[in-house]
């Protein structure tokens, strides 16, 4: 067994998260709250062996707090060079309490409960690889194939302050270094870049650089060797709508052309791109650069098969939240 190799964690560690016990983990909140998977139990007893301190520290309340946050996801789909293949190639996966509140609202009540933002963090990231684990089991069991899909969730300094924690946390779930991205974000100052890139080959960690166009420029430099994914924000995306409207499309896809062939990058994606959008359909019948693919993500896409029978549309039960959730092992 695993725990034979490792002198961290317990044996009862890592019975905690092999799937078959997963799904008796498994506590749905009732209505109003949404039907998703929690994990309670297995957060409590991850968190208390990985940060025994912190965890010791809090109020009752607060490590009820942190047992129940959960995992919500936004689609990332393929969009240009067209492909008879199913255009899902991924999920960003976000935290979200059993209220359905969004990462900010749960930064607030964290800040309320005095708890530690690096509970939060490694709590977030305990129950995304519950949740993919908890996906990839029902999929198995509906004799489904599971694509080669990849997951992402964003990485910030208060992973990298604890970066023997973060090694601890992986050799639990070492299905990270085959269908996971670790998204860069652009606070990332360049007094991490050693810590990053020696996570990156030490442990097999796969990058993507999150809100590239807002990201310092030695850190953008630094890692651009490692990305597999280059991420261009909302905020930007909007932008670049604009320009299509003045009638710069052409110098938009130039720009991008040079921008993904300069940085030998294989895929950009373009956040917040709705369904409607014009830069979206420019995108798909103007790009031809076979090099780089073009993604896009949006938390108000429908969940396309397979995946519609495992994620459900937050705004379905919550509509001034957006998002899709894993709907576990809920049956309709």
């Amino acid at each position: 067994m695993n725990q034979i190799f490792d002198g961290f964690w317990s044996e009862t560690a890592w019975q905690a998260v092999e799937p078959e016990h997963l799904a008796c983990s498994v506590v749905t909140p009732l209505p109003p709250s949404l039907p998703f998977p929690c994990f309670p139990d297995v957060v409590a007893e991850l968190l208390g062996t990985l940060l025994e301190e912190e965890w010791s520290s809090l109020s009752e309340r607060a490590r009820q707090y942190l047992k129940w946050l959960a995992i919500k996801a936004e689609s990332i789909d393929a969009l240009a060079p067209k492909s008879p293949q199913s255009p899902t190639k991924g999920f960003e996966l976000l935290a979200m309490d059993r209220s359905g509140q969004s990462f900010g609202k749960i930064v607030k009540q964290c800040k309320e409960l005095e708890i530690p933002s690096v509970l939060l963090r490694f709590s977030s990231l305990i129950a995304t690889f519950l949740t993919i684990r908890l996906l990839r089991r029902q999929m198995k069991m509906d004799n489904q194939p599971m694509p080669a899909l990849m997951f992402t969730q964003n990485v910030d300094a208060d992973y990298l302050n604890y970066p023997r924690a973060l090694k601890n946390l992986l050799k639990l779930f070492p299905e990270y270094q085959s269908m996971f991205y670790f998204e860069v974000n652009e606070l990332i100052t360049p007094d991490y870049l050693p810590t990053i890139r020696n996570l990156s080959q030490d442990l097999g960690i796969r990058l993507a650089l999150d809100d590239s166009n807002k990201m310092n420029q030695d850190v953008h430099n630094g890692l651009i060797d490692l990305a597999d994914w280059i991420k261009i924000d909302f905020q930007a995306t909007r932008v670049l709508e604009d320009y299509l409207q003045q009638g710069l499309g052409n110098r938009l896809l130039e720009h991008y052309e040079n921008y993904g062939r300069g940085n030998n990058s294989p895929v950009i994606v373009f956040e917040g791109l709705g369904e409607t959008s014009s830069l979206k359909y420019f995108l798909e019948e103007n790009w031809d650069n076979s090099e780089t693919a073009i993604y896009y993500q949006s938390r108000e896409r429908l969940p396309l098969p397979p995946w519609d029978r495992y994620f459900g549309m937050i705004q379905d039960y919550l509509p001034e939240d957006y998002g899709l959730f894993f709907k576990g092992l809920l049956q309709e």
